[in-house]
């Protein structure tokens, strides 16, 4: 059974984090909360304005 997750749409790509810049941070405005907005790392290529699936408890870990 798959975890539950939540949809995200990527406000702002902020850059390349790690030891060799391998993930993406990124700020996320969850889709059911519209107002909450979340700091997430990220692997793979990502563009302003992409809906990416959150698939932990993240949309308790950052609010600004």
């Amino acid at each position: 059974m798959d975890p539950p997750s939540v949809p995200a749409r990527v406000v702002k790509v902020l850059g390349k984090i790690g030891a060799r810049g391998i993930l993406t941070e990124v700020r996320l405005e969850l889709l059911k909360f519209p107002r909450t907005q979340i700091l997430r790392a990220v692997k793979g290529p990502v563009r302003l304005g992409d809906i990416i699936r959150i698939t932990d408890g993240a949309e308790n870990v950052w609010r600004r």
